[in-house]
């Protein structure tokens, strides 16, 4: 029953396209994170230069040295234990470009893009059609188009509007997702299991078509 289940679950087109709408959104933090990084770098060189004073070793108001990768700089609103971009997923980067006015952004397309990724976590069957699927792609491609002179970016662009129906989008979104990664081990195994099976039993000499004669 766990191994029919699986098989339908994962042959079922409105699961594919929930998984690749999670892997669009790890392809946009994959483009986003240097980005991210380099910007706020620049904006706290700004503030030191227009304020000497501040410094490695000044205190900021919650009580942290001043760093330009503290903490509250990349989750505005989130877990207070991320201190960098590589540590942030899409919407924790999406945030921060939404909330500081460093970044020169349509923010209507900053919203949308976060509003489809809620809808994808909130999603309580993890199905979405292939229309939805299409408005998010192109939700995403028009937020990448602020950023036309940013070359990751852009090469992300070309990916998202190629993306297919390939397992390996689905190997890759659940390797880089271990809660789903952990839950459907056991389930994946079962499976690898019944297909070696499968073809140990279709190579018994029973089985076998005799050969032709000469």
């Amino acid at each position: 029953m766990v191994l029919s289940e699986l098989a339908a679950r994962l042959n079922c087109a409105e699961y594919k396209n929930w998984v690749k709408a999670g892997h669009c959104l790890l392809l946009l933090r994959s483009c986003l994170q240097g980005f991210v990084g380099r910007e706020v770098l620049s904006f706290h060189r700004g503030l030191l230069a227009a304020a000497p004073g501040l410094g490695p070793r000044a205190v900021c108001r919650g009580g942290s040295r001043c760093s330009p990768r503290a903490r509250q700089a990349f989750m505005p609103r989130g877990l207070a234990d991320k201190r960098g971009p590589e540590e942030c997923d899409a919407v924790a980067l999406l945030s921060l470009i939404n909330s500081c006015d460093h970044f020169v952004v349509d923010r209507k397309k900053v919203t949308e893009v976060i509003k489809c990724r809620n809808e994808i976590m909130h999603s309580s069957e993890m199905k979405v059609s292939s229309t939805w699927l299409r408005d998010f792609q192109m939700k995403i491609q028009n937020f990448l188009n602020e950023f036309k002179n940013i070359p990751e970016i852009v090469a992300v662009y070309s990916r998202i509007e190629q993306l297919s129906n390939r397992l390996e989008v689905v190997k890759e979104f659940l390797r880089n997702n271990e809660d789903l990664r952990n839950g459907l081990t056991e389930d994946m195994q079962k499976l690898d299991s019944l297909c070696l099976h499968q073809k140990l039993d279709s190579q018994e000499p029973g089985r076998q078509t005799p050969d032709r004669k000469a």
